[in-house]
């Protein structure tokens, strides 16, 4: 069912219309057990962090951030090492992005060796049999906004989830916002962690097109109508390309062209998309999906209100303008500023305090 979830991702439904999709199915179909689930206990097999992931190959940031940092942990050479695991199908693997991490392909968890780190949107049903074997975990949210929606129907469950969870990650600033307020007596337990972008595939250049991109699986209908007014105005040495269905490389190739990004983010814990544009020297106009406001720097980007679609098309229209007017530049600092909160040293450092706060949790310390 998860990965029906992910499927409507891909036909471009907003979040709002995600959840009522999600709701619909599951009063239709049973959740999905862990059907081969084993104890194990095994006194030689290596501690480990392991990361439940959906088994979807459908370019999404979320899953990315799970396997980066799963490889990061391994890079460690510490007491610890991590892997993830595609709970629906384990012999299941990503192919959209470039990767090393180790792919878990069995559902044996030893309660002595093994931490579970249990994305937000699958906390139930897996949280549950996890616990019931007496197996620690932690709860990852990359969204804050989901956590009330997704098991709305469950509640009881899902609290029972975040209430026994020995950890819980959050992916912003917003994010711990989120958590601290839905389950204040859980604060303690929130821990910030920041994702990466690769330098290398995203940055700025002077190779620029007048260029304007934008994924279209982001609000459908937002992005439908703003490119519709906007198809009406737009001076003809400028275009609009869409970017949907690519990997890392096609993604970053139409970025790196483009003058101009249009972000569509509903209620999202720290998009990842305007992010991967700014680094790449596009200038982003839209929503802020609220995660995103803790880098919105108006040097780089613009803020839309939410549903102003008018006000959206005439931003872009003005942007367009002081282009063709040499009035807008790459702006390298705040780039760079940009670049140092998510950069590959800080997603470490967070990774080395998740993984001596596991250790700590099931006294692995030496």
């Amino acid at each position: 069912m998860f990965d029906t979830l992910y499927e409507y991702f891909r036909r471009g439904l907003g979040q709002s219309q995600i959840i009522q999709k999600y709701q619909k199915i599951k009063s239709s179909r049973e959740i999905p057990k862990y059907s081969g689930i084993k104890k194990i206990q095994k006194d030689r097999q290596q501690k480990s962090i392991i990361f439940l992931c959906p088994s979807n190959n459908i370019p999404l940031g979320g899953v990315k951030v799970i396997y980066n940092q799963a490889a990061i942990i391994n890079k460690m050479n510490g007491q610890l090492i991590a892997s993830v695991l595609h709970p629906f199908n384990p012999e299941f693997s990503c192919t959209w992005f470039d990767h090393d991490v180790t792919v878990k392909k069995n559902l044996e968890l030893d309660p002595t060796h093994h931490f579970v780190i249990i994305p937000e949107f699958m906390a139930v049903p897996h949280a549950k049999p996890i616990h019931d074997i007496g197996v620690q975990y932690g709860i990852y949210v990359q969204g804050g906004y989901i956590i009330g929606q997704i098991h709305s129907d469950n509640s009881e469950e899902r609290d029972a989830a975040y209430h026994n969870a020995a950890l819980i990650l959050a992916i912003s600033d917003d994010t711990v916002d989120c958590i601290r307020m839905a389950y204040p007596e859980c604060a303690d337990k929130v821990h910030r962690v920041h994702y990466s972008v690769n330098p290398d595939k995203f940055n700025a250049n002077s190779n620029k097109e007048n260029v304007i991109c934008y994924m279209p699986r982001r609000m459908k209908n937002h992005s439908q109508l703003v490119t519709f007014f906007l198809n009406k105005w737009i001076p003809p040495h400028w275009r609009i390309e869409s970017i949907h269905g690519l990997d890392e490389d096609g993604v970053a190739a139409i970025l790196g062209k483009s003058r101009i990004f249009l972000s569509f983010s509903e209620l999202e814990g720290c998009p990842l998309p305007p992010i991967e544009a700014a680094l790449s020297g596009c200038q982003v106009i839209g929503y802020t999906g609220e995660g995103a406001k803790e880098y919105w720097d108006t040097e780089i980007f613009t803020e839309i209100y939410s549903g102003d679609i008018k006000a959206f098309v005439k931003a872009i229209l003005s942007k367009i303008d002081e282009f063709d007017n040499s009035q807008t530049v790459i702006h390298t600092t705040a780039i760079r500023k940009l670049s140092e909160k998510y950069s590959a040293q800080v997603e470490f450092a967070d990774m080395q305090l998740v993984t001596k706060k596991i250790a700590e949790i099931l006294n692995f310390a030496d």
